[in-house]
């Protein structure tokens, strides 16, 4: 799993990106941990630019990429 970066959100805590597998990381406040796929890094920098409310701003976005449950 990618290294996950603290995130300033009221819905996620972290989340982290790899861009040679081009996978999402998100860290919800429930604790669970979900992998995004194909999630192209520009969705990545504009979540980490949208802080203080990103998950408001492209959640759905990236919620409608393929996924599974890491933790």
């Amino acid at each position: 799993m990618v290294e996950l970066r603290p995130i300033q959100s009221d819905a996620i805590t972290a989340a982290g990106y790899d861009g040679t597998r081009r996978t999402l990381a998100v860290r919800y406040e429930s604790g669970a941990v979900y992998e995004y796929f194909d999630v192209d890094p520009e969705l990545y920098d504009e979540l980490l630019g949208a802080q203080p409310h990103p998950w408001s701003r492209v959640g759905e976005r990236v919620k409608s990429h393929r996924f599974r449950q890491l933790e």
